[in-house]
């Protein structure tokens, strides 16, 4: 099931200037960066219902997000609109600020000389050397309200200041890195303001001063890569300094080789496994989909994210393997991202695939037989199929609109259930009306790591489906 749950209803009313994909492209961005979160939660704790707690509590409720990007990408329309109705007022509050303003500094110079003329009199009246010592201590009082003034200034605003590095301690400056810096109300969700700012030939990223409170920074490299603090909270008085480790290039591509582990595999049974890496995301009623791959490399303590271009082949994390013969392929799909039929006489297989350099969670796979890969075409149209969803202490049966991660789906054989099996399984869950394709466990919820140093030996460990086995009858082409 897509997460977190966000539609086109859930914004403000619909403005006539406001730009037809706009609502569209804020839910993907914010969907994008909700799973990527949820993933780097799962690498901490597996449980994703925890996991995705700790995403809330990061970022908040994402309706309420969406809606603050929504206000902040209309605000220019909004205010444009409202300057022609408003200048001849502001101008006319400008005028009384102005006439205002000098009419205090002119009385403020009256007081000033008045004060002035004071003192000179009273200096007339005393010894010169009198008077030269009361001109400079009341210069050494002058001096004093000054530094007051500016120490009170300075703790209202705070210096805020990263120091980015390149891979470790005592690394090269990180060079042309841009940071956007959101300043949060207290509840830590509202967006009150931005500032952004770029490292220099030093390193350093700079954001001047500002108001103490909470922060959250987001920073992107020069390449499609992006690294997100938590929240950050600067303390009245006191300037705020963090040291930031970066890496030093763009992914590069690695060799990559499958093992598939099938104990006792049964005679007749899938002789392809297809790993799909991307994530799938779409919105009902409109049921439009989208493809996206997200990896993660460590740089210390920082996990930066690095959404890949899906035009390239070896960034599209789609592979096709032969069990029999543990070799693998790039599965060919359309440039939207969309499955393609294929013609295994044009497939060239190898021992290794390339990939980009980084982490990646569990992919789903499909279960497919030499003759099914002539229609793969028919995964595009995947209505709602029953899951069997094993946790550590218990099992369930749930409906799911796309293929999720971690995933074993048998796409045009459903999965046959013991019936005794089965009737526990309609007791426990109120979505056992859909037909059974697929098998989920947490255990295969693992993480794959794709390095330079190598070797990348990635495991696909195909799950023991006792008392369940596959039977005819595919999956309903209606998405």
């Amino acid at each position: 099931m897509t997460w977190p749950e966000i539609s086109t209803e859930d914004f403000p009313p619909r403005r006539d200037d406001e730009p037809s994909s706009l609502r569209q492209d804020i839910i993907d961005e914010l969907s994008d960066h909700f799973v990527c979160a949820l993933n780097r939660e799962l690498l901490k704790n597996p449980d994703e219902k925890v996991a995705r707690q700790r995403v809330l509590n990061q970022f908040g409720d994402p309706i309420k997000v969406a809606r603050q990007l929504w206000l902040d990408a209309m605000k220019e329309k909004i205010m444009s609109q409202r300057i022609l109705v408003g200048i001849s007022a502001v101008m006319a509050v400008c005028c009384i600020a102005v006439v205002g303003i000098a009419w205090s500094m002119m009385k403020q110079s009256e007081q000033v000389n008045l004060k002035l003329l004071e003192r000179l009199a009273a200096m007339e009246e005393q010894p010169r050397d009198a008077g030269t010592q009361q001109i400079l201590t009341q210069l050494e009082q002058l001096k004093a309200e000054q530094a007051a003034q500016s120490e009170s200034s300075s703790q209202e605003m705070n210096p805020i200041t990263f120091q980015l590095i390149q891979k470790e301690e005592g690394g090269k400056p990180a060079v042309g890195f841009s940071g956007d810096l959101a300043k949060l109300d207290e509840s830590g969700v509202r967006v009150s303001f931005r500032v952004t700012a770029e490292s220099g030939p030093d390193g350093r990223l700079e954001f001047g001063k500002l108001p103490w409170g909470k922060y959250n920074m987001t920073l992107r490299a020069p390449w499609r890569e992006e690294y997100t603090t938590g929240i950050l909270t600067t303390i009245p008085g006191r300037k705020f300094e963090q040291t930031i480790y970066c890496p030093d290039e763009a992914p590069g591509k690695v060799p990559v080789q499958f093992q598939v582990n099938w104990p006792e595999k049964p005679t007749g049974e899938a002789e392809f496994l297809l790993c799909d890496f991307r994530t799938v995301r779409g919105s009902l009623p409109v049921k439009t989909f989208r493809y996206y791959l997200g990896s993660y490399r460590r740089i210390q303590n920082c996990h930066w994210s690095y959404r890949h271009n899906m035009t390239q082949e070896a960034a599209r994390g789609v592979y096709l393997i032969d069990v029999q013969n543990q070799r693998a392929t790039p599965c060919p799909v359309a440039e939207d991202g969309s499955f393609t039929d294929i013609d295994f006489e044009k497939l060239v297989w190898q021992p290794t695939v390339e990939t980009l350099q980084g982490e990646y969670f569990a992919p789903h796979c499909f279960l497919l037989r030499k003759d099914e890969l002539t229609r793969l075409s028919k995964l595009n149209s995947i209505k709602a199929f029953g899951v069997i969803v094993r946790n550590r202490n218990s099992i369930d049966l749930k409906a799911s609109l796309s293929p999720g991660q971690g995933m074993f789906i048998s796409p045009f054989e459903t999965l046959r259930v013991e019936p005794k099996f089965l009737s526990l399984l309609k007791k426990m869950s109120h979505d056992a009306s859909q037909e059974i394709h697929a098998f989920e466990a947490q255990e295969f919820l693992v993480r794959y790591d794709a390095t330079i140093q190598g070797p990348n030996m990635w495991e696909i460990n195909v799950p023991d489906l006792f008392p369940i086995t596959r039977e005819s009858g595919s999956l309903s082409s209606d998405r």
